[in-house]
């Protein structure tokens, strides 16, 4: 590789490494806040839970309300809402022939709440990713759910990501309830990755 090859993947490691990370957990906390009977939920099973101030992935495994409330919030907001692909070799789909070296734009943020694949789409409910005996899921589907995209490119760090993410936000709440301070959720905005398009401004206290 060139020098600036390796000055362009540091640089993709290092964004892609912790801004993501840090949009999902603003947006769970934003969205935790505004249903406290989940928070509550959550906060039970990390106080039943998390019995050390250094949890192992044994305990971090537990978490099972705590990591669906995550999963649940990089379904409705992606810090990544699109991918992009270059056709490799000419191919027809539905009477559209595309060709070789064509970009396609993958939306996963609309995937994420496509009708026809999710039940009430915009509706926060971390309920839908648990285990449910002899029904198809759509979050099953390794190309309905994708917050860290799909095929040979899948992030690299998607599981090192999520297991980062369910750390820092079990512990956090561990210690401290988070209130927005925002009447309603701004709208998100994409600039490379999806940003609220004001600060998620939230009052912080210490649990008693």
């Amino acid at each position: 590789m060139h020098d600036s090859e390796i000055v362009d993947n540091l640089l993709t490691f290092l964004t892609a490494g912790h801004e993501t990370t840090a949009l999902a957990l603003a947006w769970t906390f934003d969205r935790l806040g505004r249903h406290p009977e989940i928070l509550r939920a959550v906060q039970q099973e990390i106080d039943s839970t998390l019995t050390d101030d250094a949890p192992g992935m044994e305990q971090l495994d537990k978490l099972e309300l705590t990591r669906n409330v995550l999963r649940e919030s990089m379904r409705l907001t992606p810090p990544a809402p699109i991918i992009i692909r270059e056709v490799k070799e000419a191919f027809t789909l539905d009477s559209v022939t595309l060709e070789k070296g064509t970009r396609l734009v993958v939306p996963i943020y609309a995937l994420h709440r496509h009708r026809a694949l999710w039940d009430a789409p915009e509706v926060f409910d971390p309920a839908r990713f648990l285990p449910q005996e002899g029904k198809d899921r759509p979050q099953d589907d390794r190309y309905a759910y994708m917050p860290f995209g799909a095929g040979p490119r899948v992030c690299i760090g998607a599981r090192f990501a999520e297991t980062e993410a369910l750390l820092v936000l079990a512990m956090t709440l561990k210690e401290l309830t988070l209130t927005p301070e925002l009447r309603v959720t701004p709208p998100g905005k994409m600039e490379i990755t999806l940003r609220p398009a004001k600060p998620l401004l939230m009052s912080v206290k210490t649990r008693q």
